[in-house]
């Protein structure tokens, strides 16, 4: 059956529109959705579309060279999986399947603290991991998870600083996917007609125990309960974003590489730098935060050119082709970090349709090396890229 289901599946489109076969709308539109308008996910998007390329003719390249180091990771393509929270509602094998995969393609998981699975149980998963941290109620709360992800292994510390409160998606809403949403007898009456149309998934949700806990929360709150995924998007008195004082904290007793996700101008990459972080990610969340933020690629090169050789630069938000990750390689990051390509995998076949995304992924990158004519990517910089909208056609004049 998941054979059959990814055998269509040649694209990131295409991954989409299978996921959303499978999904009901509640889980989807949470997957897919962006904050407000939607402007910001647009242009993430669109950001790639408006660059060409610069392809050297005449040239051919066999086996073009995808594998690159960041900050001691050894990766068989410029990739990570980025860390998506919920994502044991989209399939049983949630963020574990997702980082068996990442392991198996030669690449690193980022395992998020707001997870269905412990950050212990995904630490015992075979490959690089890096943990994603939150604050969630308190500094505490945040010191606790850090160290735990020190004990169970982890290779590198995320920081993500853009969820000081969640971005407002109104999709989620209207689904009622983030109001009073838990488990108990009254939401799931309510939600029934709305997750019926999906058998496969209920029947695998209930065979799962209907996780919507976060676990490693569970020792961070008064009663010794997990909180639930929609109470992160409750506003609170507290942020859920590390404070740039909580990096400093983090740098002093974090002994591995310290990387900041959230960066989109100069002034956050130069304090990053300031405080001795590794490396930074240059991200707007995916669209789902602070709707009208700039598209990744857009603010990546004067960032990059920023920081230099200094700090590490990476870039997710709006990668959805291989060709994606060229022009940002090229263009200065050291690597990308995908969210909804794997999600999508993950909601058509568990494990195995991660794993299919991630090849998609790299058979786009070794076309599109080939085809510019570029032997490795140690060899992309700017120059491979033309960052104006040459490919699009002239406006029809009346």
């Amino acid at each position: 059956m998941a054979a059959r289901r990814l055998s269509g599946v040649r694209n990131f489109e295409d991954a989409r529109s299978a996921a959303r076969r499978q999904l009901p709308q509640a889980i989807f539109d949470y997957v897919d959705g962006g904050a407000e308008d939607e402007v910001t996910l647009g242009w993430n998007t669109q950001g790639f579309r408006d660059l060409s390329f610069e392809p050297r003719g005449g040239t051919w390249i066999a086996a073009p060279d995808l594998r690159t180091t960041v900050l001691g990771l050894d990766l068989s393509m410029p990739v990570l999986t980025a860390p998506c929270g919920g994502m044991r509602l989209v399939h049983p094998d949630g963020d574990i399947g997702i980082a068996a995969a990442a392991a198996k393609a030669g690449i690193a998981h980022v395992a998020t603290s707001a997870s269905g699975f412990s950050l212990e149980e995904i630490a015992r998963t075979p490959g690089p991991q890096w943990f994603q941290a939150y604050r969630f109620s308190n500094q505490e709360a945040m010191k606790t998870l850090i160290r735990r992800a020190a004990a169970a292994g982890y290779d590198g510390l995320v920081a993500t600083i853009d969820t000081s409160v969640a971005g407002n998606r109104e999709k989620d809403f209207r689904n009622g996917f983030s109001y009073n949403m838990r488990i108990n007898p009254t939401n799931i009456a309510r939600m029934a007609p709305k997750m019926i149309t999906r058998p496969g998934w209920v029947s695998r949700f209930v065979r799962d125990g209907m996780p919507f806990q976060l676990p490693n929360t569970a020792d961070l709150t008064v009663d010794g309960k997990p909180m639930e995924l929609t109470e992160m998007t409750r506003v609170g008195t507290d942020s859920h974003s590390p404070s740039w004082e909580d990096i400093a904290w983090m740098r002093a007793n974090w002994p591995g590489p310290l990387i900041v996700k959230g960066i989109l101008g100069v002034a956050d990459a130069e304090r990053a730098r300031q405080l001795g972080v590794d490396g930074i990610i240059v991200s707007n969340h995916g669209g789902r935060q602070l709707d009208g933020s700039p598209a990744t690629i857009s603010v990546l090169p004067r960032i990059a050119e920023a920081v230099g050789d200094d700090v590490t630069v990476l870039l997710d938000s709006g990668i959805r082709r291989g060709s994606d990750v060229v022009k940002a390689v090229a263009l200065g990051a050291k690597a990308v970090l995908v969210g909804r390509h794997p999600a999508w995998g993950l909601a058509v076949a568990g494990e195995a349709g991660v794993g299919h995304t991630l090849e998609i992924l790299r058979t786009e990158m070794i076309r599109t090396m080939r085809l510019l004519g570029c032997p490795s990517v140690g060899h992309l910089d700017p120059t491979w890229v033309t960052e104006k909208p040459l490919g699009r056609p002239a406006t029809a004049r009346h």
